[in-house]
């Protein structure tokens, strides 16, 4: 195979046109085989280039990918699979980047947890879900944890509860319920949930207890006995969280 020209195509990149055609080949490679002296080179020799060159390029994709911001080992995995590079050539490029410190575990994590914790409602346990997904292992997630001051996860749970408790038309009881679901959900410990819940009195709302009381009872009344309506009402109430309510003082009472 007969080498015909070479040209300078991108930064790194030269263009060579052979007797069967033209290819680009990363500068690496062209100082590697030293084949800017090169006029004539066997096929077996360039189809080994060809392959080197694959590699690279998988490798310069993996790291034009992370230069636009932090990547897991796994997320580049599916990035340049997408892109059509095969086992071996990701493969290259994974273990490449990880010894030169492009790919750093800790870095990435550090930087995960900050964000989430800078921008977020979440607690440990959901980060750590979070970056196993991400194909961390839970030690070295926990490892990292460590350093993060509890006092930030209770002062989230405070202010999330605060601006809950704000817009609440619940009973106390429902409100702590669907409050305790919520923050487990985020990720925070069950624990430090109930104990701060524990601290606050929270206090049924009458004017809230009145207009569900009025309401059902406009709808019961029509149908059965005051008897019945009253035990129905109690059932709805007490399903909502409500206790110790004494109907009476706030049923409307109407002529029917």
């Amino acid at each position: 195979m007969k080498i015909l020209k070479y040209k300078k195509s991108k930064a790194n990149e030269y263009q060579i046109t052979m007797d069967e055609g033209q290819y680009n080949l990363y500068d690496d490679l062209i100082i590697k085989h030293e084949l800017l002296l090169k006029k004539d080179i066997n096929k077996k020799e360039w189809e080994e280039i060809l392959k080197e060159n694959n590699l690279l390029k998988a490798y310069y994709e993996g790291l034009k990918v992370l230069n636009n911001r932090l990547r897991t080992e796994k997320e580049l995995n599916i990035i340049l699979k997408k892109k059509g590079y095969s086992s071996s050539e990701i493969n290259y490029a994974l273990k490449r980047l990880e010894k030169e410190s492009y790919l750093d575990h800790q870095k990435y994590i550090e930087s995960f947890i900050h964000d989430a914790l800078a921008l977020n409602i979440v607690g440990e346990n959901k980060i750590v879900k979070d970056l196993e997904k991400l194909g961390f292992n839970e030690a070295e997630i926990k490892k990292e944890l460590k350093k993060v001051d509890p006092n930030i996860y209770l002062t989230k749970i405070k202010k999330y509860i605060a601006k809950k408790l704000k817009a609440n038309k619940k009973s106390a009881n429902e409100f702590k319920q669907k409050i305790m679901l919520d923050l487990i959900n985020k990720g925070f410990n069950k624990e430090d949930i109930a104990r701060y819940l524990s601290t606050l009195i929270i206090e049924d709302n009458p004017k809230e207890i009145e207009k569900i009381i009025n309401k059902l009872y406009s709808k019961y009344i029509a149908k059965y006995d005051l008897q019945t309506t009253k035990m129905k009402i109690k059932q709805y109430l007490y399903l909502k969280g409500y206790t110790n309510i004494d109907i009476d003082t706030y049923i409307k009472r109407t002529p029917k």
